[in-house]
């Protein structure tokens, strides 16, 4: 007797959109690369939603007052992206090169204090 063949049912999958809650990133660079990923995502979508206001555009030159404006809002957005990534490395920079500053710091003391002394006892 030949055994009964399963059945499995294939799961389906649906890609979710990301809700507008978003977990905090725990790292300067999640930090960054969310806030380059958002920034690049609010671009898209203004894109086309320009392209599509483009199609529909009256004349040639609410088709390029349509285009100029996505290209100023663009900009000005990526521009703000950037300061941001930008301001996110320095400080993780800083945050990370502080023990070291402090080790360069008392190995200096330490040199100075044994210089001192050292002449101090030559002198």
């Amino acid at each position: 007797m030949a055994a009964a063949k399963k059945t499995t049912t294939k799961k389906t999958t649906t890609r979710r959109r990301p809700s507008a809650k978003k977990a905090a990133p725990k790292s300067p660079i999640r930090t960054a690369a969310h806030t380059v990923i958002d920034t690049v995502e609010a671009n898209v979508v203004d894109g086309f939603k320009a392209v599509r206001a483009t199609v529909d555009a009256k004349d040639l030159q609410a088709a390029l007052d349509i285009q100029r404006k996505y290209a100023e809002t663009a900009l000005k957005r990526t521009r703000q992206g950037a300061e941001k990534v930008s301001g996110i490395a320095s400080k993780a920079v800083k945050e990370a090169s502080e023990p070291l500053v402090k080790r360069v710091q008392d190995v200096r003391t330490r040199v100075e204090t044994n210089v001192n002394e050292a002449l101090g006892r030559a002198a």
